[in-house]
């Protein structure tokens, strides 16, 4: 049986589809999210960008039951997985027909992060929309939040 790695060595180690996150946030990730490693956890990702992430998530989460990603860039419909529990929907996470798609994949979710638009209209809709979609216990992460002070983001 292979070590368990912490969340910062799987980011390091993914080859492939490319992720990136800040640096400081790796260690924030191990913090938060290691209690949940070994549970059947079920994960929705808005903003996947080039896919990577997903592919760290489903390495991390070696018992997750189904991992869905959502990005609203067409060009995330040629990401593929081996891995049969990562789902990508292509559509903006904050319409009722995505959110529609998503609730087929899966009614709740254990963790949840924002990775997508990074605005703070989209930031503020998503977690109207989909935290009362989260279980009790689990773990909402908006990244990014620096961009609230950037007006051209919408902050200010």
């Amino acid at each position: 049986m292979s070590p368990i790695r912490a969340y910062a060595e799987e980011f390091l180690a993914q080859a492939g589809k490319v992720s990136d996150k800040w640096s400081s946030y790796l260690s924030a990730y191990d913090f938060w999210l290691s209690s949940l490693r070994d549970q059947p956890v079920r994960i929705l990702e808005i903003g996947v960008q080039n896919g990577g992430h997903l592919e760290v998530l489903s390495r991390y989460f070696k018992n997750a039951e189904i991992i869905v990603g959502c990005d609203i860039n067409t060009a995330c419909v040629r990401l593929a997985y081996q891995d049969p529990r990562v789902n990508v929907v292509i559509a903006d996470a904050n319409k009722d027909s995505t959110c529609t798609l998503i609730s087929a994949l899966s009614a709740d979710f254990d963790i949840i992060i924002d990775d997508g638009s990074h605005t703070q209209r989209d930031i503020i809709a998503s977690y109207a929309r989909y935290f009362p979609r989260l279980k009790f216990g689990g773990i909402y992460i908006a990244e990014d939040l620096h961009t609230s002070y950037w007006r051209g983001l919408g902050g200010g």
